[in-house]
């Protein structure tokens, strides 16, 4: 269990929710939380679940008149939210804490029910009117899906100068830490490579997947590692130089890439800065004659700067 931070705390559902897992016969590890909202502070529990090798890890913030808790388990791909209205503390608090361990149990091997008597009713003071039955907790899942938008610059062998570069992705977390990253790309304005038998305008297309690996994960900052490849269609016009004939074409070739991208949250919104290396296969050889005068994309280097949405 992750205690929340102090302004996010709520003391009597957590002391509910230690004492019913205690008296069902869970092993409780109670450690302080530091993450400052919601999001990050699944984040940090399921982290914690992870490198802890626990069965399952708790946490409880109150926002208001509403509690919410969320319970990541090793055996399931997303984390739960159960929220409740704590208007009603003693009545919330079982709820609450009866709500997370029935999900547990699942977890548990099979045991023989114990008889449990039934509580005794109690009756309501008749100067008080009759409570409305709060309705049952509400399960949220996590997405783990983040669009990525950005630009940059292609650095290539060959190139004289930069070429300007426009990309959009999507990144879908398989099983943490692994996943994959899908995304298309291109050159909104031309590069130049020059030579002595003239010079080249050069603009492309490209289409490219990776399998992804985040071997750092925070609450604020994380690391992504990559390795894929695709497809990469060069549009080439030729100006050719005294002497020389010139003619314009294009050529399709593949791309062998690799990628590492740091990134930062500011909630649901990701920033990051990529550099992905690789090489053209074949690649782009320019010929005057018999004699090859250019030769792109060994290697072939993408910078780029982006923005991601958390979906």
């Amino acid at each position: 269990m992750l205690e929340a931070p102090n302004h996010a705390a709520w003391k009597e559902g957590v002391q509910a929710l230690v004492a019913e897992l205690l008296t069902t016969g869970y092993e409780l590890n109670v450690r302080a939380a530091h993450a400052p909202s919601l999001e990050q502070l699944e984040q940090e529990l399921r982290q914690q679940v992870a490198e802890s090798g626990a069965a399952a890890g708790v946490s409880v913030i109150r926002e208001g008149g509403h509690a919410t808790t969320v319970l990541c388990r090793r055996d399931a791909a997303a984390c739960e939210r159960l929220e409740v209205e704590i208007s009603d503390s003693e009545l919330s608090r079982s709820r609450l804490a009866l709500a997370v361990v029935g999900r547990l149990r699942p977890v548990d091997l099979p045991t023989a029910p114990e008889p449990v008597a039934p509580p005794p009713k109690r009756v309501p003071p008749p100067a008080e009117p009759t409570r409305v039955k709060p309705p049952a907790p509400a399960v949220k899942s996590a997405r783990p899906y983040r669009l990525w938008l950005g630009g940059g610059a292609v650095l290539a062998s060959g190139l004289s100068t930069p070429m300007t570069w426009l990309g959009a992705s999507l990144s879908m977390r398989v099983a943490a830490p692994w996943g994959i990253e899908l995304g298309f790309g291109g050159s909104p304005l031309p590069a130049n490579a020059d030579s002595a038998a003239g010079s080249l305008s050069l603009s492309a297309l490209q289409a490219a997947g990776f399998v992804t690996f985040e071997p750092w994960s925070g609450p604020d900052f994380g690391l992504a590692l990559g390795v894929g490849g695709g497809a990469l269609r060069l549009q080439e016009t030729a100006t050719p130089a005294p002497g020389f004939d010139g003619f314009s074409r294009h050529v399709s070739v593949g791309l062998l890439s690799a990628r590492a991208r740091i990134f930062r949250r500011f909630g649901p919104v990701v920033w990051g800065l990529s550099v992905d290396p690789g090489l053209l296969v074949p690649a782009v050889k320019v010929a005057a004659g018999t004699e090859t005068v250019l030769q792109i994309g060994r290697p072939w280097v993408s910078l780029q700067t982006s923005v991601g949405f958390e979906l």
